[in-house]
């Protein structure tokens, strides 16, 4: 261990020093173990909360206004969310990535944890750095951002499925390539004298894409207009007054106990796609429109079969000619027309409100 102070290894990890962070660990988990241990009764449930705790100040590191007070911080954390779990009956299953490494190798840890934080969603990680963070509720963390307990439940539930999912290194499994839900696009015309959105050149067609992870390639799926509006609505993190399908489905696997592991586009056949869901081992057979919606809500990884890419694959610069081909032979195209993406105030347009008589 070095001689240097707790503010001078602050402002070395700050520059990425590892060794400097991992010194830190060293000096003060003892300490913010046994504020954990005083709350919980428990020296394993202590442990798990000092290894969280040791993620959120990591995470947090730059807004600790006095470096020299590393330690009564990092104790605090500890204690923060030790009452946490105390409160919430919260398990270690709980943690991002289930991490639970010694000292030597925290830092390496942290640091794939900060890469895999980077590619949330920014609502998700908002949520994850106020939760895990700062220590808020779901009802705190509501109340500030202007949305029920319920939704940054769901928003926490995506969000520990990605960083699982990522920090265990499973982009592809199995000949299967892992996507992301990009978009839903329509085809639209310019707006009406007077209004402001545009109108639907085609009231039933909407293309739902999924962008390679790790790669260039969208692969576009043609899909109906209520299961498209749905998916835009939740990518534009909307809803509507009334709970649509998906949303019911999603409920209902909660409310059982369920857990959806993955979500899989498993096959290409006379132009139609073919999709599973992965729930406790079993694959259930399922309309891809209907999965994808599914996986959206709770945060599912999302994966394609390798020969499906191959075939059905288009890269950024080709796609939207190949939208056009397409569309030519299901339908009449609309002149003037275009691709644009389908957001919630459209499709919220498109479903006015019923006025009683």
């Amino acid at each position: 261990m070095s001689h240097s102070t707790d503010a001078q290894l602050v402002r070395r990890s700050r520059l990425g020093d590892r060794d400097a962070f991992a010194e830190l660990v060293e000096r003060h988990a003892g300490r913010a173990a046994a504020a954990a241990r005083r709350i919980l009764r428990s020296r394993e449930d202590a442990e798990d909360v000092v290894q969280e705790a040791i993620l959120s100040s990591y995470l947090s590191l730059d807004r600790l206004r006095e470096p020299s007070r590393f330690g009564p911080w990092l104790a605090a954390i500890a204690g923060n969310l030790a009452k946490m779990r105390l409160r919430q009956a919260r398990t270690a299953a709980d943690l991002p990535g289930g991490l639970a490494a010694p000292a030597d190798d925290v830092v390496e840890a942290l640091d794939s944890l900060r890469a895999a934080l980077a590619v949330l969603p920014d609502g998700e990680r908002e949520a994850v750095v106020m939760h895990y963070v700062e220590g808020l509720s779901c009802e705190e963390i509501g109340l500030r951002i202007g949305r029920s307990a319920g939704a940054v439940r769901v928003r926490l539930h995506r969000a520990r499925l990605r960083l699982r999912e990522r920090l265990t290194h499973r982009k592809e499994r199995g000949g299967m390539v892992e996507v992301t839900l990009e978009d839903v696009v329509v085809r639209v015309l310019a707006p009406a004298e007077g209004e402001e959105l545009p109108r639907l050149a085609n009231e039933r067609l909407r293309v739902v894409l999924l962008k390679e992870r790790d790669g260039e390639r969208r692969l576009p799926i043609w899909i109906g207009a209520p299961e498209g509006d749905a998916l835009a609505l939740h990518l534009g993190d909307e809803s509507m007054p009334r709970p649509l399908t998906a949303d019911l489905m999603a409920r209902l696997l909660e409310a059982a106990g369920a857990q959806i592991e993955s979500v899989r586009i498993s096959s290409l056949r006379d132009s139609t796609f073919f999709a599973t869901i992965v729930v406790a081992g079993q694959e259930v057979d399922a309309r891809p429109s209907d999965a994808l919606n599914l996986a959206a809500r709770v945060g599912a990884p999302i994966f394609v079969d390798d020969a499906v890419m191959e075939q059905a694959g288009r890269a950024g610069d080709t796609l939207a000619e190949e939208l056009d081909a397409i569309e030519t032979r299901l339908v009449e195209v609309a002149a003037g027309s275009e691709w644009a993406s389908l957001s919630p105030a459209l499709v919220k347009s498109l479903y006015p409100p019923v006025v009683p008589k």
